[in-house]
């Protein structure tokens, strides 16, 4: 254990007084918005490829629409949620 001249001990770098530890900071409105319109781009190109792959796979009209609509949903949501997990979205 080191010692100052004012015979305080020098906590050590690892402890929890001796690392100083940056606070995250409060996300700004741009960067959500700019986080969930990434989001909704990510789901509209997993749309369009849905559709495109559905629309060489099936003979209805009807299927690959579906298919759009579920992927848009279920890709934008995930990436949401990972937007959220990554704190991108506080």
């Amino acid at each position: 254990m080191t010692v100052h001249t004012n015979e305080q001990p020098v906590p050590a770098a690892g402890s929890a007084t001796g690392h100083i530890a940056s606070a995250p900071q409060p996300q700004t409105t741009t960067v959500k918005v700019l986080a969930v319109l990434l989001a909704v781009m990510t789901g509209a190109a997993a749309a369009l490829a849905a559709y495109i792959v559905g629309d060489h796979v099936t003979d209805s009209a009807g299927e690959p629409i579906v298919w759009t609509a579920t992927t848009f949903m279920a890709v934008t949501a995930l990436a949401i949620l990972l937007e959220e997990k990554t704190g991108l979205l506080r």
